[in-house]
């Protein structure tokens, strides 16, 4: 499990929005919009990829795929299925 220590670019995220990783049920819903910018919804999508995979991804390469993430809304697993379709795409800053 990825926590926030482990985390490439910790400090891009916002964490002061008063949630916490205390409960033992998952708190972002699956079809609510996905930020981004939040660090806790950031660890839950790579977490819930690692879990929905079968194994651990390099956080790493997830958070910077994320910096491409299309602006348009999208829910939790939208967010999850584009970087999936994506893995093996070449993403560059410009």
């Amino acid at each position: 499990m990825i926590e926030k220590d482990n985390l490439k670019l910790k400090q891009r995220y916002s964490w002061n929005n008063g949630r916490g990783m205390h409960s033992n049920r998952p708190f972002f819903g699956d079809h609510l919009a996905f930020n981004r910018h939040d660090g806790y919804q950031v660890l839950h999508l790579i977490n819930k990829l690692s879990t929905q995979l079968s194994g651990v991804l390099p956080s790493g390469k997830i958070e910077e795929m994320l910096i491409f993430l299309p602006e348009k809304n999208l829910t939790h697993i939208q967010a999850r299925e584009w970087v999936i379709r994506n893995w093996h795409n070449v993403m560059k800053t410009k």
